[in-house]
Formats: structure tokens, C-alpha cells, sequence
């Protein structure tokens, strides 16, 4: 009974130790060289604005980012305009948005101005989106005062858009 006591208190001792050592090897942290390689890639892009009321979109976004191995940072500033066909509405947009990481979502803004030709309309829209590829599904909330005399601006929207990268330049981070 004595020599099974000490055998299980050896084994639970060498348990614990492997336990330890283990977890101070693992504690250490891996530090990867930081990359000096970006790439800034720009083009035209076209898209569709859904709200309450439909918008077709076009315009040029140019994307920079860092290319590295863990949580890269993408940061890309756009200029579109888009039209309403139905309600004549012509706009126009100035945007900003970035992503840290491969997966994760787009934080974001815009600044833009509508019209009727009549009447005009501007709005501040924090968004938040999805970007996959060059396609780039963003849901966000136009902040404009109330004009009862041009209401045919969306207030909620959700906007798909597709970037079509035709100029690719790799630089070196000093």
C-alpha cells in the first residue's frame, strides 16, 4: 500500500512539473518581424444602395495595406456618386473606411450630399461592413436634418460594392 502511495505521489509530482515547464515554454511570445511591405491598390468601383429607396452607385477607391502574416491593417478612402432613377435623386459621397485583421469587419464613415435639383440634403453615416475579395457589403445610418419637401433619401441602408483593383503598387515602408 506504501509503495503504491509514493508511485502515485511521484507520477502526480512529474504531472506537475511537465505541467510547468510546459507552460513556461509556451508563455513565451512569439514576435515576428515587422513587415515594411504595403501595397496601395486603387480603381473604379459600381455598386447598389438598398433603403427605402433603391440607388445605383459608381465611383474610385483607392486601398492601402500592410502585408502581413497576423492582423493586417487595410485602410481605403473612396469618392462615388449614385442615382436614383425613379425619384431623380443624384448624390454624392466622400468615404473612409479600415479593417484590422484577415476576417473581420469594416468600421467606417462617409460624408454626402443629395439632391432633386430642387432641394438639397447632407448627411454624416457611421457604417460597419463585411469585405470579401473586392466585394464589400456595408449597413450604416444617413444623420441629416429633416426636410419634409425631400424626403427621398435613405435614412437606413445597406450597400453592395464591387472594386475592380486595376492599379497595384508595392512599396517599402521606411
Amino acid at each position: 500500500m506504501r509503495n503504491t502511495a509514493k508511485k502515485t505521489s511521484l507520477l502526480v509530482l512529474a504531472v506537475l512539473l511537465a505541467h510547468a515547464a510546459s507552460a513556461q515554454l509556451f508563455k513565451k511570445k512569439i514576435e515576428l518581424p515587422e513587415s515594411k511591405l504595403m501595397v496601395v491598390k486603387m480603381g473604379p468601383l459600381v455598386g447598389l444602395e438598398q433603403g427605402k429607396y433603391l440607388n445605383f452607385n459608381f465611383g474610385m477607391e483607392r486601398q492601402w495595406q500592410q502585408l502581413k502574416l497576423i492582423k493586417p491593417q487595410t485602410h481605403a478612402a473612396n469618392f462615388q456618386l449614385d442615382y436614383n432613377f425613379k425619384y431623380r435623386v443624384m448624390g454624392a459621397q466622400l468615404g473612409y473606411w479600415f479593417k484590422v485583421g484577415r476576417l473581420n469587419l469594416t468600421y467606417g464613415g462617409r460624408l454626402s450630399w443629395h439632391t432633386d435639383y430642387d432641394y438639397h440634403r447632407f448627411a454624416i453615416a457611421p457604417n460597419v461592413g463585411y469585405k470579401f475579395l473586392q466585394a464589400h457589403l456595408q449597413m450604416g445610418v444617413n444623420i441629416m436634418p429633416r426636410n419634409k419637401n425631400f424626403p427621398e433619401v435613405n435614412t437606413f441602408y445597406a450597400s453592395l460594392r464591387w472594386v475592380f483593383i486595376n492599379d497595384r503598387d508595392f512599396r517599402r515602408k521606411n
